[in-house]
């Protein structure tokens, strides 16, 4: 462990918990540098067996029988927020039974045509299918179906309820459809939880890669990549009548910046739609330009905007570049966006407040209404949404993935690109970091943030023109 570096929101994670009332007399030490030594490998340490007795006292008091499972048991009640931050890449993520397996993942896909991480939050998952126009007892049936439970369920028909009655099942029987979102660890972990979380187990614990690389839904996406465009109009459109039998693409990437738009969607085999991945070719391009032109919808999100403009002037010279050279460069577009926003995200206090007033919330005006359309994504008809408590937090959620995205992003794609922010760009960059603790307006440190993507984006230019 001590090889490893830890993420500054993991050290702020081990704080909070060492110090906490729940965790009080748990045997803990501090190295020379005063950093927690949070893990204890040695079996016969006598911190290690300290530990372990706290833990059983810890069972007695709550009327928990010493067997295989106790502290596992006694770790997860005690625990004060029920989320644990990961070591790896710093993301928060439950410690129960909240997130698919790969075999749920594909039954959902199957049943509802869509994809969903193995990190997105069941709550998540099913908000998402309720959006898509799905009822919620199709939901019900379906998911107690999937423990087997449903003729024998006779418990409130609630989400809440089917939740912690699924999150149950997965637990402590054989019906395992959800996995935890920390594996538990204890006494090696002060927590009793491993130190890398769902988020991270891929990289972190061999034989687990597949899945996460694999599972997603598009709309998710979308937030992901802090796309433009009316985002809640694209969400109902994917999931309409007009998507059935095939998967709904976007003509143009998102991962390139290209927004979520309904107008700029197109049926595609589900087969074809899972090779296109991140690719660009001169067809996509020029239907791209063709809506455009007939409704007047701007196709790119405006972090990559320059560049894309330098595209449509002179794609026709050189329609060779098109799946190369422009396509590398709206990669690289988006990769120093995100890493600008990873930067502002851990330098400063309230960098995320700052990133959700300057970018995010602009997008909440979409979520007010239901859309209905044609086949080309045109909306033909709008009306206000009537809010429950189940969409109230919706916006809340974009917020979270978005914000919780930039890490994943960063630690996923940092493999193949680096930032090509210069000297001078880190120095601007400081500022803007800067200006945030200080408390400076959101107006101002929007104009410096745009300031600098716009430069970095010039850059781009120049570099490959």
């Amino acid at each position: 462990m001590a090889s490893k570096n830890w993420h500054p929101e993991f050290i702020k994670y081990t704080e909070f918990i060492a110090s906490h009332p729940n965790y009080k007399n748990l045997p803990i030490e501090r190295g020379q540098d005063g950093s927690l030594n949070w893990v204890v490998a040695n079996k016969n340490s006598a911190i290690r067996q300290g530990r372990m007795k706290w833990c059983e006292e810890k069972a007695k008091e709550f009327g928990f029988e010493i067997k295989p499972g106790v502290y596992a048991k006694v770790m997860r009640k005690i625990h004060p927020t029920g989320e644990k931050v990961c070591q790896v890449c710093g993301r928060k993520i439950s410690i129960f039974y909240h997130y698919p397996t790969a075999h749920l993942i594909d039954k959902i896909e199957k049943k509802f045509g869509k994809r969903f991480y193995n990190t997105t939050h069941i709550s998540e998952i099913w908000d998402n299918l309720i959006e898509s126009g799905n009822t919620e007892s199709e939901l019900v049936s379906f998911f107690l179906g999937c423990v087997g439970a449903d003729k024998s369920y006779n418990g409130k028909i609630d989400k809440q309820s089917i939740i912690d009655f699924l999150e149950d099942a997965s637990r402590n029987s054989n019906k395992k459809i959800l996995s935890p979102g920390a594996m538990s660890n204890f006494p090696d972990r002060f927590d009793g939880f491993h130190t890398y979380n769902l988020c991270c187990r891929s990289t972190q614990d061999t034989g687990r890669h597949a899945d996460n690389m694999k599972s997603y839904t598009k709309d998710r996406r979308a937030y992901e990549y802090w796309s433009d465009g009316n985002i809640h109009a694209a969400n109902m459109f994917m999931g309409s009548s007009f998507f059935k039998g095939t998967s709904a693409d976007h003509i143009g990437p998102i991962s390139l910046g290209f927004v979520h738009d309904p107008r700029y969607l197109q049926p595609m085999d589900k087969g074809d739609n899972s090779t296109k991945r991140d690719r660009l070719t001169i067809g996509d391009l020029e239907k791209i330009l063709e809506v455009e032109s007939r409704t007047g919808i701007y196709p790119m999100s405006w972090y990559s905007k320059i560049v894309w403009e330098y595209i449509k002037k002179n794609y026709k010279l050189h329609p060779e570049k098109v799946a190369t050279i422009y396509r590398d460069m709206l990669k690289q577009s988006m990769f120093n966006f995100m890493f600008i926003l990873g930067q502002i995200i851990h330098r400063t206090q309230n960098g995320k407040d700052y990133l959700i007033n300057c970018f995010l919330e602009q997008n909440a005006k979409y979520f007010d209404y239901a859309y209905e359309f044609d086949e080309k994504g045109n909306i033909i008809e709008q009306s206000p949404r009537h809010f429950t408590g189940r969409n109230s937090d919706e916006m809340q959620r974009y917020f979270r993935i978005a914000i919780n995205s930039v890490d994943d992003y960063n630690a996923k794609e940092n493999r193949n690109l680096t930032s090509s922010l210069d000297q001078d760009d880190f120095r601007r960059l400081a500022e803007i970091c800067e200006m945030i603790n200080n408390g400076d307006p959101y107006a101002s440190v929007k104009s410096k943030i745009e300031s600098l993507v716009t430069a970095e984006e010039n850059a781009i230019i120049e570099r490959c023109a």
